[in-house]
C-alpha cells in the first residue's frame, strides 16, 4: 500500500454529477490526528475560489487530511 502526502499528490477527480466540481473514487485517508476514513475527494472552483474537500461515507466532511491511499476496486 502506497500512502501519498496530500500536499504532494491528490487523488484524481474525474466523476461529474449533481455536485459541484469533480469527484474521485473512494480512497482511504489519514488525518493529522491519526484517524482513518474511507472518503471521496471533491475538487473544483466556485465563484473563483478553489476547493478540495473530503467526505466520508456518511457525507460528513473529513478535515485535516494528511495522507491518502487508493482502495482496491475489487472489494
Amino acid at each position: 500500500m502506497i500512502w501519498y502526502k496530500l500536499e504532494v499528490k491528490k487523488p484524481i477527480a474525474t466523476k461529474s454529477g449533481c455536485w459541484d466540481g469533480l469527484k474521485s473514487d473512494k480512497v482511504l485517508v489519514c488525518t493529522y490526528s491519526g484517524k482513518y476514513h474511507v472518503a471521496e475527494m471533491y475538487e473544483g472552483t466556485i465563484d473563483g475560489s478553489y476547493f478540495c474537500d473530503f467526505y466520508n461515507e456518511d457525507d460528513y466532511e473529513v478535515h485535516n487530511v494528511k495522507y491518502w491511499t487508493e482502495i482496491d476496486s475489487t472489494f
